[in-house]
């Protein structure tokens, strides 16, 4: 599990939506996750452990469909059902992640 911190909450223009950006501490993992509006309870600052992968508990699990793996420009795109997590990397890839592979998105917030 990799520990990420919300950096910003907005409301998508169009749709009932919030869209979160979280990153890591030395800020290596960046992304961004569609929600429905209001299903969270987060604040800016707001920190949580992240894992994708296997099911397993957590606060917000979801299940999704890895659409983009690409390497050359580190980033990572996976569907929740048409909700996206955008996600753009430096070093290794931070989970084992394949192209048409479902995946669990796991987060635990922390109190």
């Amino acid at each position: 599990m990799i520990e990420v911190t919300l950096k910003s909450i907005r409301q998508d223009p169009a749709f009932e939506l919030d869209i979160l950006k979280f990153s890591s501490e030395n800020e290596s993992l960046k992304f961004t996750l569609e929600v429905p509006k209001g299903l969270l309870k987060l604040k800016k600052g707001s920190k949580a452990l992240l894992n994708i992968g296997e099911e397993e508990d957590g606060d917000l699990v979801m299940k999704g469909h890895v659409y983009k793996v690409d390497n050359d420009s580190k980033r990572i795109e996976i569907s929740f059902h048409g909700l996206w997590l955008r996600m753009t990397y430096k070093g290794p890839i931070p989970f084992k992640l394949d192209e048409d592979q479902e995946v669990y998105l796991v987060m635990k917030f922390s109190k």
